[in-house]
């Protein structure tokens, strides 16, 4: 069963560009503290919309295609958000400080160190990019293997909207750049395997 288990995860992984798959016991680690998981996660939303409105801030004079899609998804993300802290509510407790996420700073600082190879603009929608894909598996395990109906089916909806935000960030970078885009997302995938490999299992979203 466990070995049928992984050989899906990486197929899913790989049809989001994934090399390195979440180990599927990671899902342990995130059901032995819900509350802290789902403060985490709803920070994650909360950051994806700014970022999104960030990208439109900076590139709407040089890259107006971006604006209509991203302003569309940062009303999505503050959407799931919202549905997060309702969430957190219901189950009488409160959101914590947000924590800094270490994959997604390695994620950056990693785009940075050979940024000279890309334009700014293609690194940061590719970095988004592996971020909503690495969200989508993470999500994806959730929903089968959480104990709580309720919220097995919540992340299987969101496992869906984690992989269009994927899509409509990679085509993005591919509709803007072309071969440069697939050549810098596969040497992107080989770095975020490597901080992925090497994360410690915690109950956070990328932990």
């Amino acid at each position: 069963m466990a070995a049928t288990l992984l050989r899906f995860i990486v197929a899913a992984c790989l049809m989001l560009n994934l090399l390195e798959p979440t180990p599927p016991h990671w899902v342990e680690h995130a059901s032995a503290d819900l509350p802290r998981l789902l403060s985490d996660h709803a920070h994650c939303e909360l950051k994806a919309a700014q970022s999104a409105l960030s990208l439109v801030g900076r590139y709407a004079g040089e890259a107006p295609e971006l604006v209509e899609p991203l302003v569309a998804l940062a009303k999505e993300e503050t959407q799931h958000y919202q549905l997060v802290h309702q969430r957190i509510a219901a189950r009488g407790e409160r959101m914590a400080l947000p924590a800094s996420d270490k994959y997604v700073r390695s994620l950056q600082q990693a785009a940075r160190e050979d940024h000279r190879e890309a334009p700014a603009l293609l690194d940061r929608l590719l970095v988004c990019a592996f971020i909503e894909a690495r969200s989508c598996e993470r999500f994806k395990l959730l929903s089968e293997h959480l104990p709580d109906p309720d919220l097995a089916e919540f992340y299987a909806a969101l496992m869906v909207s984690e992989a269009r935000h994927y899509r409509l960030f990679s085509g993005l970078a591919e509709a803007r750049f072309g071969q440069a885009a697939r050549t810098r997302m596969q040497r992107l995938a080989e770095r975020e395997a490597a901080i992925a490999a090497h994360l410690p299992l915690g109950p956070t979203v990328h932990g």
